[in-house]
């Protein structure tokens, strides 16, 4: 059976290749410097979670200084699956989900049987620095001499996936964008050399609560854009800045869920259920057949094949999504992806609570509105 994925350029550069860039254009050498990035005295990475390239481009009238700033020649593509959990590590570790092993938004943990919501749920194992495979770049940097920091809002200096994925990074909070960008300036402004990330998180949660298509959203995108804008104007010299995002969103009505779960054929062989609404990890039952294996994707791809593809793990890692693949990680990998092909999010049916049904901004799949993400060279970057 030919199944026809989106056309991904695995060639494209990517959200893995933003830090060792900018640890590159800080004098380490050992680094590759893929985004070609000018020799600065410090860097600044901004992550805005959430802004897609496309999404930048569809409200430039609300994101003008951004807008003017960005092109389709810079644009970089984040990683598969298009989630914040598996990005951010990406983003920090230098390196892709397959090696570095978060995986997805939810994620069978072998050891336990138990599924891990990657976000929130990673306090739940003994060990929650273990389950992140490669580590954080940031000792590499203060081994060279270079001070990492993360400026974030307060919510999230104390949950374990920061713990994990800033290892290593001094931590500062501040609660508006504006705060936060006065913090990342009086880093700055102190000696010595200084890798800072600026994570922004509101544009995402507006997306998810309001859609991207909301007054609310733009809103909240020109608040953003004069932020960045306020920083770009006040970066001391010598100092690059690089604006990139972790993933694209696109809104999904309700009216195009579809619900799974209580369908016996799907379901009779299927153990756990992970991923998320627009690219759902199936795992099978270990006393499952290869023949019953067979019959349920058989199945599934019967009766879905309009909105999903249906993909077995041997085929979404021979499509290359996953890129290269540590044998240790494959066990964290779905044996079935079903991954929406149109503007459309896929729930069980058997949560009662209706979790996550009222979020109309949606992500995790492989459309280029999640897929692509802008690489804004700005300060001593732009140069």
């Amino acid at each position: 059976m030919s199944i026809m994925l989106p056309s991904l350029n695995s060639a494209q550069l990517s959200l893995a290749d933003v830090l060792p860039s900018c640890l590159s254009s800080l004098g380490i050498q050992q680094l590759p410097n893929a985004l070609e990035l000018a020799p600065v005295r410090s860097a600044v990475v901004v992550l805005v979670d959430g802004l897609g390239a496309q999404n930048l481009s569809s409200a430039s009238a609300h994101a003008r200084f951004l807008s003017k700033n960005s092109s389709p020649e810079t644009h970089l593509s984040t990683v598969f699956p298009s989630t914040t959990a598996a990005a951010l590590a990406s983003l920090t570790t230098g390196a892709t989900p397959g090696q570095h092993g978060m995986t997805g938004y939810r994620v069978l943990d072998p050891e336990s049987g138990e599924v891990l919501n990657l976000l929130t749920g990673l306090g739940a194992l003994t060990s929650p620095s273990s389950w992140l495979r490669c580590d954080p770049l940031y000792a590499l940097a203060e081994e060279n001499g270079i001070t990492p920091t993360v400026v974030a809002h307060p919510r999230f200096a104390d949950t374990p996936l920061t713990h994990i994925i800033h290892e290593g990074a001094v931590q500062l909070s501040a609660k508006t964008i504006d705060d936060r960008v006065q913090a990342v300036l009086s880093t700055l402004n102190q000696s010595g050399q200084h890798l800072i990330v600026l994570y922004i998180s509101e544009l995402d949660e507006l997306a998810h609560n309001k859609g991207v298509s909301s007054a609310e959203w733009a809103a909240a995108l020109e608040s953003v854009d004069g932020a960045i804008k306020e920083l770009s104007d006040r970066i001391p010299e010598g100092v690059g800045l690089f604006v990139t995002a972790d993933h694209g969103v696109l809104d999904v009505k309700q009216s195009q869920h579809f619900l799974y779960g209580l369908d016996v054929d799907h379901m009779r062989h299927i153990a756990h259920v992970g991923g998320e609404p627009r690219c759902v990890q199936l795992y099978f039952s270990e006393h499952a057949s290869q023949a019953e294996r067979a019959q349920a994707v058989a199945s599934w791809r019967e009766d879905w094949s309009e909105l999903a593809w249906v993909l077995t793990q041997e085929e979404v890692l021979a499509a290359g999504l996953y890129c290269d693949v540590d044998s240790d990680v494959l066990p964290r990998l779905g044996d079935v992806f079903v991954l929406a092909k149109k503007d459309v999010a896929f729930y069980d049916e058997r949560d009662t609570s209706l979790k996550g049904r009222n979020m109309i901004g949606q992500h995790g799949g492989v459309s280029p509105t999640e897929l692509a993400i802008p690489g804004i060279r700005l300060g001593a970057y732009s140069r």
